[in-house]
């Protein structure tokens, strides 16, 4: 009994930090971050101020829960590239399209994330934290690319896949300002990466 209680208590939790992430998502496709105050987030979420407080520390907590959330569903969009499987380009189309539709999608959260990491640099370091799972994920397959003579004979597999996940990451955000749909900036996110990473001819669709 006591077991089933303690699940449960865990349950309601879950359920009770999921509402709060996902009031934050609502909130923010109508307002600037720094515009949502606690209480606002608390009312929204069903919860009273210090309820609120019960859970996470401030609103950037919520705001960083909601990115790893996002980064781990971009992970798992990612692996089918870094299977191996498949044409390259098809590969880094999918992924690259995918990942702009969670930028579409989510417009608001990631708007936010770019904003607060421009001046906060406790969160700026979270940011770069999640980031660096993407770059070190890419990184393995890329050296595995490599060994498998599939790359390019000058590619650095480590340096080049910071400045792709990177360069992906800042297309993403300036795509979204200027209302480029995600596919229009995975035609162009693929075109360099492909003859970035690979011989000509060997990895076209």
């Amino acid at each position: 009994m006591e077991a089933q209680e303690e699940k449960s208590q865990r349950r309601d939790r879950a359920a009770i930090v999921a509402d709060v992430r996902d009031a934050l998502v609502r909130v923010l496709q109508h307002k600037p971050f720094n515009d949502v105050t606690v209480d606002e987030l608390a009312r929204e979420a069903g919860l009273s101020r210090t309820a609120f407080y019960f859970y996470y520390n401030d609103k950037n907590q919520v705001l960083g829960a909601v990115l790893e959330g996002l980064r781990d569903v971009a992970i798992e969009q990612a692996a089918e590239w870094w299977s191996g499987e498949g044409e390259p380009a098809v590969m880094i189309h999918s992924v690259t399209r995918n990942i702009g539709a969670l930028w579409e999608t989510h417009a608001g959260v990631l708007r936010a994330a770019v904003e607060v990491m421009s001046y906060d640099p406790e969160f700026s370091k979270f940011y770069n934290g999640l980031m660096d799972d993407f770059i070190g994920a890419t990184q393995e397959h890329l050296r595995r690319e490599r060994d498998a003579g599939k790359l390019r004979q000058d590619v650095d597999p480590d340096r080049s896949a910071e400045v792709l996940v990177w360069m992906g990451e800042r297309c993403h955000y300036v795509g979204l300002l200027k209302g480029r749909t995600p596919e229009e900036t995975a035609d162009a996110l693929t075109d360099i990466w492909v003859h970035a990473l690979y011989p000509d001819g060997t990895a076209s669709a």
